[in-house]
């Protein structure tokens, strides 16, 4: 008899449990027991079974082939069915797939750059343009009007409008309160006509005159006179409209239905002729008022007539400008830096597919060893349970044993294992795409780089005054 249960190796320390682990646990002893082979050896021996004649295993040999034939076919499907797995695994972690994402996402960045470019140097142009004609503009205005100084007007003119509708408030509620006597509705009613009274009044010295009198500036001559012309008439009719506005009030408490005529009937007989306080109140309130809007007019804007407007012009365009051009880089750097960052990304990416693919080979080998390990144990526990068996019924039975009992016993299935080929070059074709990797993304961040590089030579062909940051000015002479 052949020492059958010396053959069987004794258990391999895997690195990891794998579905053939626990199904290639073999202990003789059990599953002695668990067939009664001693039970059955001895049973058979007393009855002389199998004749000594006998060509073929009886029954309980062939209970014993086929529990191990039936395990050895489970772990043969078990192993199929785990390199299936496997190598659909080892096939889909395929450098090359990243190559192309790589290309890809090198190929969609650069069309955003040069669309970008296309389409916001086109307005880009358009705005110097604009600017350039408008600083000229700006600088034949100077010359011809002999200023030399910047222009000098407040930031926002919210706060002359807000003080203008205060002033506006207040002479309505002090005009409204002095018609209320002569009103059926009092000071509701005095309000009414205080508001149009009080509008007419300050909109005439804000609007008009605040305007009209900066050309007391101007270059011109003639403009000049136009402006004191224009003052010297202007302040007898608001002394008049005011005086006017008085008598007014003084007919509109006794007589509202004709106060209007009345009014302007004694204003040209005896214009200073006010015969209550509250009226000389009045008159001097609506002057008051018309000198401070005259003088708020005045002070909203440069002091030159159209010298705070066209720099607002040239101002604002230029702060259009600057935001459009801060905008196009600024969508510049974010398209290289987000392919920047996926780029990195896609490095530790291909690293750990790399090291995936090793993992899953190194499995793979250790899977089929494994395998065949286990049918090399399954074949020899097979054989000494089947010589524990013969030896049992040999020592028992009075006649000669069969021939075959001295034969070993081999599995009449065949255990095909498929796709247990070794992935060598699967492993060695990966390894030089992973060591090609860095230049191969190195070559697409140039790419990137140069486009980069160009759109800045562009930026600066537009506008030579911009200038980089730090950071910025450092890539690109880094990738000139």
């Amino acid at each position: 008899m052949k020492n059958w249960a010396d053959k069987i190796k004794k258990k391999i320390a895997f690195r990891r449990q794998s579905d053939l682990t626990d199904e290639c646990v073999i202990d003789l002893d059990a599953i002695a027991e668990q067939l009664a082979i001693k039970t059955k050896a001895e049973a058979s021996a007393d009855n002389n079974l199998p004749q000594k004649n006998a060509t073929s295993p009886d029954s309980a040999e062939r209970e014993i082939q086929a529990y191990f034939s039936s395990r050895m076919t489970n772990i043969n499907r078990i192993v199929n069915e785990g390199l299936c797995f496997r190598n659909t695994s080892i096939t889909d972690t395929n450098l090359q797939d990243e190559r192309a994402l790589i290309n890809n996402h090198t190929e969609h960045s650069k069309l955003a750059v040069k669309s970008l470019m296309a389409r916001e140097f086109r307005a880009l142009k358009q705005l110097k343009k604009e600017l350039g004609d408008i600083e000229q503009e700006f600088q034949t205005f100077q010359k011809n009007n002999k200023l030399q100084r910047t222009a000098h007007y407040p930031d926002s003119q919210l706060l002359y409008f807000a003080i203008i509708l205060l002033f506006w408030l207040l002479e309505s509620a002090g005009n409204g309160y002095f018609f209320a006597e002569g009103s059926e509705l009092g000071l509701l009613g005095g309000v009414g006509q205080a508001v149009i009274i009080a509008a007419i009044n300050i909109s005439i010295a804000f609007f008009l005159m605040g305007w009209i009198f900066r050309y007391k500036n101007h270059v011109s001559l003639w403009k000049k006179w136009l402006a004191y012309i224009s003052l010297m008439v202007y302040l007898p009719c608001v002394f008049g409209f005011n005086l006017l506005v008085a008598h007014y009030r003084e007919y509109f408490a006794v007589q509202p239905e004709d106060a209007g005529s009345l009014a302007v009937q004694r204003f040209i007989e005896a214009p200073l002729h006010l015969s209550e306080f509250n009226s000389w109140i009045l008159f001097f309130m609506g002057l008051l008022f018309a000198v401070f809007a005259f003088i708020d007019g005045y002070k909203r804007d440069d002091a030159y007539p159209g010298y705070g407007k066209l720099h607002r012009r040239l101002l604002a365009l230029n702060e259009e400008y600057d935001e459009r051009r801060d905008d196009v880089v600024m969508q510049i750097e974010e398209v290289r830096h987000d392919f920047l960052r996926k780029l990195e990304e896609m490095k530790q990416a291909v690293l750990l597919k790399h090291t995936r693919l090793v993992h899953l080979v190194e499995d793979k080998q250790v899977f089929v060893a494994e395998y065949e390990h286990a049918m090399t144990n399954f074949h020899a526990a097979a054989n000494a349970l089947i010589y524990r068996y013969r030896d049992i019924n040999r020592s028992r039975r009075k006649d000669a044993a069969p021939a075959y009992f001295e034969q070993d016993w081999r599995p009449n299935n065949e255990f095909t294992v498929r796709g247990a080929q070794d992935d060598i070059a699967v492993v060695e074709e990966q390894k030089q795409l992973f060591q090609d990797f860095p230049h191969y993304c190195q070559q697409r961040a140039n790419e990137i780089e140069k486009l980069y590089v160009l759109f800045f030579q562009q930026l600066q062909s537009i506008d030579p005054d911009f200038k980089l940051n730090k950071t910025g000015a450092s890539s690109v002479l880094n990738n000139a």
